[in-house]
């Protein structure tokens, strides 16, 4: 896919300094249809290895309980830089959820990785991405399409041929949007329904992106809960399973749910499983990018 040259613009006031250094800028991401809201967290170090941090369904950047933006500052205390998006309609996306589907997803992740790989203070040739639930999909797909991402981290991720996991999606609303072109969705957390094109369902029927991840030679890390109902933790075996490299393992955690509990969390304190989640995850990157 031809890409055009990527341009950032910054939104305000920088954040979050750490010795004097800059820890969060947020930005605008252009190149594509539409803009993609950003937030490039940067270690003290440089120039140094980073990664895309791609969210799941009725998800944004920061992700539940913060879980990324929590990452983002584990990861830059580590050395290592990410890059976390909203994808097409949500969080401060500027366009309407209907151009939210596999392709433009990837688009997204690709331009992000893009703008990564031309910052002067990033390794291009340290790239990686972490994705969350549908984002895990999303992820696989990037990977298998840019020769950039050198290593992918999971978390309760979609890996399946096919419709999987959303069928129930599809059972309730795939005729609606087969007959209007859209349907919208409604989640509790959400202030309005989402907008799901038509172009997501049928993308998702005719995906093979496990069966093609046997061309991704790279290390998978893939960690799920044991009690997640929403993903089976045996699709992130079975993303693994598709490995051969040999720092790739998958992680079951005991009693985790598809969020890995974050929303248990106090105020002041973690919750113990999504705090062993960013740990496992901040430990493994380290790892590949030494």
């Amino acid at each position: 896919m031809t890409m055009k040259p990527v341009q950032c613009l910054l939104l305000g006031a920088l954040t979050l300094l750490l010795t004097q250094r800059v820890l969060a800028q947020p930005l605008m991401l252009e190149g594509g249809p539409y803009s993609v809201p950003a937030i490039l967290a940067l270690p003290e170090v440089t120039p140094a290895p980073a990664v895309v941090l791609l969210h799941g369904t009725a998800s944004h950047k920061n992700e539940v309980g913060g879980l990324y933006q929590r990452l983002a500052q584990r990861l830059a205390d580590a050395g290592i830089a990410s890059l976390r998006i909203d994808f097409a309609g949500s969080g401060d996306s500027p366009v309407d959820h209907r151009r939210y589907n596999l392709t433009s997803a990837v688009r997204d992740a690709t331009l992000a990785l893009e703008y990564l790989a031309a910052h002067p203070e990033i390794a291009p040739n340290r790239l990686g991405v972490v994705g969350f639930s549908q984002g895990g999909l999303i992820a696989q797909r990037l990977v298998l399409a840019s020769k950039r991402v050198r290593f992918l981290a999971t978390w309760s991720s979609v890996a399946v041929d096919g419709i999987g996991s959303f069928n129930a999606l599809f059972e309730a609303h795939y005729e609606t949007a087969a007959r209007d072109g859209y349907v919208p969705i409604s989640y509790p957390w959400l202030p309005a329904p989402l907008n799901f094109d038509v172009s997501w369902f049928e993308e998702l029927r005719v995906q093979r992106t496990l069966s093609q991840m046997k061309n991704f030679d790279g290390p998978v890390l893939a960690i799920a809960g044991l009690a997640d109902t929403t993903v089976d933790y045996r699709q992130s075996v079975d993303l693994v399973a598709t490995s051969t490299h040999p720092a790739s393992q998958v992680v079951a955690l005991a009693g985790a749910d598809h969020v890995f509990n974050v929303l248990e969390s106090s105020p002041d304190e973690l919750h113990p499983t999504a705090e062993e989640l960013l740990a496992i995850t901040t430990a493994w990157l380290r790892r590949q990018t030494q």
